[in-house]
């Protein structure tokens, strides 16, 4: 008897991480979708189903979400960009936030959230959007939320990241660099596959007691 795929929602999947999640999550095991602003057309094989829906736009969106057995919030961004309007206030607080409210109307769906380790002290501003989105989803979403804790994620395909990225994994033994917790892109998605199988992963873990 094949068993029924589970109905995964990114948010935010046509991004850096999000088309990293796409990449690894087999059609086999997940029946995946993908949400952003704009339309997107997936590599030829792709079987993901792209939807371009603003967030704000919730009468569209929930359709798609309300029988999803997981949302994950792939949303965000790394640093602020003035010239483009893009704040951690609305580009990454405000995102989650509607994504949230939206999902406590409904029963079934779960919320997977990315958030991070841990910075160096510049990045307090996006550590601390990524704590409040923590703090509301506990609020809202009792025993339906839960957050993945990387450091930095790299890959190849964005060298602004991956040469960082591999510099700080050669340097995880000196415990100042390990908090900052560098996971390579594949690596990060294949353990959002395993939590969204029911496996247990480190990411699901802070390392740090402050950020």
């Amino acid at each position: 008897m094949i068993e029924k795929k589970q109905k995964i929602v990114i948010v935010g999947g046509t991004g850096f991480v999000g088309q990293g999640l796409i990449k690894y999550l087999s059609s086999d095991l997940f029946e995946v979708h993908s949400i952003s602003r704009h339309p997107f057309n997936g590599k030829p094989g792709d079987q993901t189903q792209y939807h371009a829906i603003d967030l704000s736009e919730s009468e569209q969106l929930r359709p798609i979400v309300s029988d999803a057995d997981w949302v994950i919030d792939a949303v965000g961004i790394l640093l602020p960009n003035p010239l483009k309007n893009q704040t951690y206030q609305n580009s990454s607080y405000e995102p989650a936030h509607q994504l949230i409210h939206l999902l406590a109307q409904e029963v079934k769906p779960k919320f997977l959230f990315i958030s991070a380790n841990a910075g160096p002290f510049f990045m307090r501003p996006y550590l601390k959007a990524k704590l409040a989105v923590e703090r509301e989803m506990a609020q809202v979403l009792p025993g339906r939320a839960f957050a993945v804790y990387p450091g930095i994620i790299f890959d190849p395909a964005r060298q602004s990241s991956y040469w960082p990225g591999v510099a700080l994994t050669h340097l995880k033994s000196i415990s100042y660099f390990n908090k900052f917790r560098p996971v390579a892109r594949a690596e990060f998605a294949k353990e959002v596959a395993g939590i969204l199988t029911g496996k247990s992963s480190p990411l699901l873990r802070r390392t740090v007691n402050k950020i």
